[in-house]
């Protein structure tokens, strides 16, 4: 059983090792590949671990171990369960231990050393053609990395970037808040205003004044007009007629 290492990668024959069971192993075996392809991964790891407690040297039951854990997201252990493997005498059990142990460190961003497990496995198989494009495509991926060092950090990089936006963001409305309490400040302080209605009160006393000097001068005029029909008055009026 390959397992497949992501939408990008090949895909992989998938399904557990059966061979060089001992006679008390089998059942258990044969039951937890059954949870396995059911993709009960935990009961069929428990199956295969108690197989293991009866037959520790089994490098397929280690393998199927391994398998079930990565199918976990457990990498770690998936490891070291294919490590185990590699003790054996099993020539194809080797190349598969080594092709999955490439998928995994791939899975767990280390790339350099599924590399090594690709060439490991192709060292192997050297006619494998998955081996051959998983190689090929973590060393690709592995110099784009290196060409751009922040690339890895994109998710890391677009957080920092909305924290400052909302940083920004927070300034502003903090300006535009205290830009609008100044100018309510303003409205409701009367020294702000003494410059503004002192203009007014300019304005209407000079109103004022020169409404005073058109009212004089009209009565003056008045007063002169006044005397001229005085003066005239004599001979201006006409008596009625009695007829």
């Amino acid at each position: 059983m390959r397992v497949v290492i992501s939408i990008f990668i090949s895909a992989l024959l998938f399904s557990p090792a059966y061979n060089l069971y001992a006679q008390s192993d089998r059942a258990k075996v044969k039951e937890a590949n059954e949870f396995y392809n059911s993709q009960r991964y935990e009961e069929a790891l428990n199956l295969y671990r108690d197989a293991a407690l009866e037959n520790p040297e089994s490098a397929e039951i280690h393998y199927n171990i391994g398998n079930t854990l990565y199918m976990q997201g457990k990498y770690e252990e998936a490891i070291r369960e294919y490590n185990k493997v590699l003790t054996a005498e099993n020539t194809d059990l080797h190349f598969r231990s080594y092709y999955n142990m490439g998928n995994t460190l791939y899975r767990m961003e280390e790339l350099e050393k599924s590399i090594l497990s690709y060439t490991q496995s192709l060292r192997v198989n050297p006619d494998d053609l998955d081996s051959k494009y998983n190689l090929e495509y973590v060393r690709k991926k592995l110099k784009e990395e290196s060409q751009n060092p922040n690339k890895g950090n994109t998710q890391e990089d677009q957080e920092n970037q909305e924290q400052d936006q909302q940083q920004q963001r927070n300034k502003r409305d903090q300006e535009e808040q205290q830009e609008q309490e100044q100018q309510q400040g303003d409205e409701e302080n009367p020294a702000t205003q003494e410059p503004q209605q002192q203009e007014q009160q300019e304005t209407d006393e000079i109103s004022r004044e020169e409404a005073e000097r058109i009212l004089n001068a009209l009565q003056n005029d008045e007063k002169d007009l006044l005397e001229q029909r005085n003066a005239g008055s004599k001979s201006a009026i006409r008596v009625k007629k009695n007829w």
